[in-house]
């Protein structure tokens, strides 16, 4: 009698872990443009980029044509209220940004995600991201 009792006990406490490690970014988000000190830019139409957020770490990688995905970029993030605090730990180009925390600020609004700050070389961004997954 008390076996059913315990193993809906342990799905209802596996739920509440779960649903404690969703956060507003975690998914797949795809690049959908954005503005570079003022001015604005398209996504490219010849190649796609996507990053994959979980609980407190991040990869982002590109897509071009059919070839396999490169993972482009990687590392951890930490979200306090509106911001978004990113620490770049992987870059398959040399980046000054590698190790550094940029704090952002974010938005969700259904299936957008803007973000918004400026880098450590000044640069004035402002990312529009859309959820596919």
């Amino acid at each position: 009698m008390k076996k059913p009792f315990y193993i809906s006990s342990a799905f209802m406490c596996l739920v509440l872990i779960l649903s404690c490690n969703t956060g507003p970014l975690n998914g797949i988000w795809q690049y959908d443009g954005g503005m570079y000190n003022g001015r604005p830019q398209k996504a490219s139409i010849e190649f796609q980029m996507q990053r994959i957020y979980a609980s407190d770490t991040y990869e982002a990688f590109m897509f071009e044509g059919n070839s396999p995905a490169v993972l482009y970029n990687s590392g951890i993030y930490e979200i306090k209220g509106d911001s978004v605090l990113i620490t770049s730990k992987f870059s398959t180009r040399p980046s000054q940004n590698t190790d550094v925390t940029i704090a952002y600020k974010f938005a969700v609004n259904k299936e957008k995600l803007t973000i918004n700050g400026v880098l450590p070389n000044g640069m004035i961004v402002e990312e529009y991201w859309k959820k596919v997954k």
